[in-house]
């Protein structure tokens, strides 16, 4: 998803300019507004564009086939086991209601805010049926919840500060005399849809970008099964990595490369090999309940949250796996994957464990990686388990001929809705794709972090530079290191 700023300067432009026409209609019809009405419009305008930037922005649009759920209440039964979803709607609609009624006169009845807001909700619903999230009666009623806690706020802020009372609304002259308008709730639904054209022309234009990009990690690569060479005018850039290896893919030459056949622990870019590994045995489709194996991750794992008895396909798995880098969804994966390629439905979380991982030694052999050994899913140092430098870029090239893994990759923040009804959105750990990141790197496409005690910091990442592909992996950085060290290679390459 495209960063909130970016819809928070268009909405707030698009406020300016439903102001300055606004100012144009009320002199015409003899009406006028004070400062406050104005400093709540521009305030609203910011408030609306984070709200359609979060559930119908053009990140969520043109996906198709969201879950619908008509059935009122069921939001009740995880309330507290997800928290997130059933109080988050719940204050994501308050500002709504203060602002409601801190703008509008015909906005102090009740019910007019109640249906205002309502309707705001309704139709975020019926837009996201055109999108990957699910549409859900239920998050109209919390809503409406939430626009109610609004109102009952901003009536006690108007009861504190009485002195508010007169600077709401639009004056209109009668007689030489300016009165209260009665009706005056229209401008706020002009301004609705002005910031909402502005939130979809931000999305669908920074978007272009990063779908060219994915484009490129979309399609095959063909790449010689030749040793990759070595360029004759080599990067001889100083990197804080203890291990490093950069590939330029589209001609199959080595642009740097720093100790990358050493053994060493892989950390979570093991995940890669681990996504690999399922997509040869599942559909993205497939259905999955969660299990006790995710209780068998170490304390300090990085996780996705996940617990026994979630329902979730396996690409919101994927999700789980490759954004927050959730141990627990790779063994989720494992097990079943394991249990799938033993055709066994039965078979203890245990011996599905060592039936996947063996699978997935054999996928590092099919990639070329000769020089590994993995012990477990999720690539938790371990005795036994290493890799190197190399064989991580040669994962990584059979890693960027999977459309579904590189659109997943790629993506910033992906939000999910699973079968058993929670909604999550994961951020990917992966700064190099952050566009409100300091590490932001524009040609960059991806692809997996890694962190350890025995593997230091780690970042396994790919790069479209003037019609090349590249991968470039370090090992064994800090955690600032592992993005400056990066972007101290791909910068290499441009000069």
């Amino acid at each position: 998803m495209q960063g909130v700023t970016e819809y928070l300067f268009s909405g707030f432009a698009a406020s300016i300019l439903f102001l300055l026409i606004s100012t144009i209609r009320l002199r015409i019809k003899n009406e006028k507004s004070n400062w406050f009405w104005r400093l709540m419009i521009l305030i609203s305008g910011l408030y609306l564009s984070a709200v359609f930037s979060l559930t119908v922005s053009p990140d969520f649009v043109l996906h198709g086939g969201g879950n619908i759920n008509l059935m009122p209440f069921e939001a009740l039964s995880t309330a507290f086991s997800n928290p997130l979803n059933f109080f988050g709607n719940i204050i994501l609609f308050m500002p709504l209601g203060v602002l409601l009624v801190l703008l509008s006169n015909k906005c102090q009845k009740l019910h007019i805010t109640l249906l205002a807001g309502a309707g705001l909700s309704l139709m975020i619903e019926l837009l996201q049926l055109f999108g990957a999230r699910s549409t859900d009666i239920d998050d109209i009623i919390l809503n409406t919840i939430g626009t109610l806690c609004g109102f009952i706020i901003a009536k006690i802020i108007l009861y504190r500060l009485p002195h508010l009372r007169k600077k709401v609304g639009i004056l209109k002259q009668v007689d030489g005399k300016y009165y209260r308008k009665r009706h005056d709730a229209g401008g706020i639904v002009v301004l609705v849809v002005f910031v909402l054209v502005a939130v979809y022309i931000t999305g669908y234009t920074e978007k272009s970008d990063h779908l060219q990009s994915a484009e490129v990690s979309n399609q095959d690569i063909e790449v010689s099964e030749q040793s990759p060479k070595m360029q004759t005018e080599e990067i001889s850039e100083a990197i804080s990595a203890t291990n490093a290896y950069l590939w330029n893919i589209s001609s199959n030459t080595i642009l740097y490369d720093k100790e990358s056949n050493q053994q060493i622990a892989p950390a979570s870019t093991a995940k890669m090999l681990t996504a690999l590994t399922v997509l040869d045995y599942c559909d993205e489709d497939d259905k999955v309940t969660v299990g006790q194996e995710v209780q068998q991750i170490a304390e300090d794992a990085s996780r996705a949250w996940l617990y026994p008895g979630n329902e979730l396909t396996i690409r919101q798995l994927l999700d789980a796996l490759l954004l927050p880098s959730g141990n627990d969804a790779a063994y989720a994966l494992a097990v079943y994957t394991g249990r799938k390629i033993c055709s066994d439905d039965d078979l203890s979380i245990d011996e599905a464990i060592r039936a996947f991982v063996k699978a997935m030694n054999e996928k590092a052999a099919d990639c070329g990686a000769d020089d590994s050994n993995f012990i477990n899913p999720d690539g938790y140092d371990a005795d036994g388990q290493y890799t190197t430098a190399y064989d991580l870029a040669r994962i990584a090239r059979k890693f960027l001929k999977s459309k579904t893994l590189c659109a997943i990759a790629g993506s910033y923040c992906i939000s999910d809705d699973w079968l058993s009804g929670q909604q999550i959105t994961y951020n990917n750990t992966n700064e190099l794709i952050n566009p409100e990141g300091q590490y932001y790197y524009q040609c960059a496409i991806g692809l997996k972090t890694g962190n350890s005690e025995k593997a230091g910091s780690c970042l396994v990442s790919s790069a479209y530079i003037d019609n090349d592909l590249y991968v470039c992996v370090v090992m064994g950085s800090t955690e600032e290191g592992r993005w400056t060290d990066s972007l101290t290679l791909y910068n290499a390459i441009e000069q």
